[in-house]
C-alpha cells in the first residue's frame, strides 16, 4: 500500500530537490506555508494521511522549485520582519541584511512628525514595516517601475499602512511634488556586471536586472543620490544605504569628496561584510 502520510511525502519533496541539487529548505516551507505542517505538528501528525490535493499542490510547488525557480516566486510571498509579504518577479525577493537596515533605521529616528522617503522601494518592505512601528513620521516611497508599485500597493493595503507610493526615477517626485526628507533611505540596484560569479542561478534567471544591476561598478545610482542631495534633504538629514560588500570604502570616499563636513559610518551585516552606509547630511 502507498504511504500518502505527510512524513513521507515530505520524505518524497526532499528527495527531489537533492536530485535536482537544490537546497531541501523549501520542503519544509511548503508544508508550513500551505499547509501550517511546522516541525512541530509533524511531530505529532505527520503519519496522517495527506489529502491528495495537497500532494498535487505540494509536489507542483517542488517541481517548480526544482527547474530553478526562487521559492518566493512559486508560493508568490515572502517572509521579512516577521510579515508577510506579496512577491513576483516584477520585484526583488526580500533579503535578511535589509532586515538589519530597518533596524538601525528604527533604532536611530524618532516617530515625531519627521518625513522619511525609500527609493527604489520594490514591495514596499521597508516603508510598510517602518510605519507599523511608526505613528508620527510621513513615509514616502519611490519605484521607477509600474510593476514594482503594483506589488508595492498591494502590501501597503494588505498591512494598513499609510506609506505615499510614487513613481519616478530616484528623487524625480519628491523634486516635481517640492518635498524634503528628513530620513532618506535606499536599497538600490548595486551589482557590478562582474559580479554575477558571487550570484546564484535563481537570481540571475528570474529576479528583475532593472533592481539589481547599476553602472560604475554598482555605485552609478548612490552618486547620483549623493550628488543630488541638496535638493531633497532638510539640513542635518540622515541618510542609510544598503551596499554591496566591496562598496564602502568606494562610497565613503565618494561621499567625503562631495560633502566634505559628513562623516559617513559603515555597519558590517550579521555575516560579517560591510552592508550599510549611514551619515548624517552636513553641506
Amino acid at each position: 500500500m502507498l504511504d500518502y502520510s505527510y512524513a513521507s511525502q515530505l520524505k518524497i519533496a526532499v528527495e527531489k530537490l537533492k536530485n535536482s541539487h537544490e537546497e531541501t529548505n523549501p520542503a519544509f516551507l511548503a508544508m508550513e506555508d500551505l499547509f501550517g505542517m511546522n516541525r512541530t505538528r509533524l511531530m505529532i501528525d505527520g503519519e496522517k494521511e495527506m489529502p491528495e490535493a495537497e500532494r498535487q499542490m505540494l509536489h507542483k510547488v517542488i517541481d517548480e522549485v526544482c527547474s530553478g525557480k526562487p521559492y518566493q516566486y512559486v508560493i508568490g510571498f515572502s517572509w521579512f520582519y516577521g510579515e508577510k509579504f506579496k512577491v513576483n518577479e516584477n520585484v526583488l525577493i526580500p533579503r535578511n541584511e535589509t532586515e538589519e537596515l530597518v533596524q538601525l533605521v528604527l533604532k536611530e529616528t524618532a516617530d515625531d512628525g519627521k518625513t522619511a522617503a525609500d527609493i527604489g522601494t520594490g514591495t514596499g518592505i521597508i516603508p510598510i514595516i517602518l510605519g507599523k512601528h511608526w505613528t508620527h513620521n510621513r513615509l514616502f516611497a519611490v519605484d521607477i517601475s509600474e510593476k514594482a508599485l503594483d506589488v508595492a500597493r498591494e502590501n501597503n493595503h494588505l498591512h494598513n499602512t499609510k506609506t505615499v507610493l510614487l513613481k519616478g526615477d530616484l528623487f524625480e517626485p519628491l523634486i516635481e511634488q517640492g518635498i524634503r526628507v528628513d530620513v532618506l533611505i535606499s536599497n538600490p540596484p548595486y551589482i557590478s556586471s562582474d559580479e554575477t560569479e558571487y550570484m546564484s542561478r535563481s537570481t540571475l534567471e528570474y529576479e528583475p536586472a532593472v533592481a539589481l544591476y547599476a553602472g560604475d561598478s554598482g555605485l552609478a545610482l548612490y552618486k547620483k543620490m549623493i550628488n543630488e542631495l541638496p535638493k531633497v534633504m532638510n539640513d542635518r538629514g540622515k541618510v542609510y544605504f544598503e551596499i554591496g560588500f566591496r562598496q564602502g570604502e568606494a562610497l565613503r570616499d565618494y561621499i567625503v569628496s562631495i560633502w566634505p563636513n559628513t562623516v559617513p559610518e559603515i555597519e558590517n551585516d550579521i555575516n560579517g561584510n560591510p552592508r550599510i552606509l549611514h551619515f548624517m547630511w552636513e553641506r
